[in-house]
């Protein structure tokens, strides 16, 4: 390995620590998330710092390439995140819809309601000589 690549490998494991440290402290990113991406880039850095670790491990597992066990092993991260996410979309996709049924029997309970039949004469008169009212 190149002196060049070896410090580009260190910089890029420091840069993804840095940036999700930095997402964190403006609560761009919650912190669940954050460690997944802080042991990426500490692993990243740590594979730059000693290159061998990636051949040693590749070996005790059988693996013949040790690329191909960290594309693997990336593969798997990734599968993980993305199920990670769906379930977290799927939840607030289920909140979101318990919420507006909520506020349609909030506004119904008020009789904030407005007529949806456009043929309601008590709408069309109230139209004409009220301003509109903006929800």
């Amino acid at each position: 390995m190149t002196r060049e690549a070896y410090w580009l490998g260190v910089a890029g494991g420091v840069l993804i620590v840095a940036v999700v440290l930095e997402m964190v402290r403006r609560r761009y990113l919650r912190g669940r998330y954050a460690l997944v991406w802080l042991l990426l880039g500490a692993g990243s850095a740590l594979l730059a710092l000693f290159p061998n670790l990636l051949g040693r491990a590749a070996t005790a597992l059988g693996v013949t390439v040790p690329l191909n066990l960290l594309l693997f092993l990336g593969m798997l991260v990734m599968l993980i995140m993305i199920m990670q996410l769906s379930s977290e979309a799927g939840r607030l996709s289920e909140r979101t819809r318990v919420l507006a049924e909520e506020i349609a029997l909030l506004k119904a309970a008020s009789g904030q309601q407005r007529p949806t039949d456009p043929s309601d004469s008590r709408s069309a008169s109230a139209s004409a000589t009220e301003p509109a009212k903006i929800p």
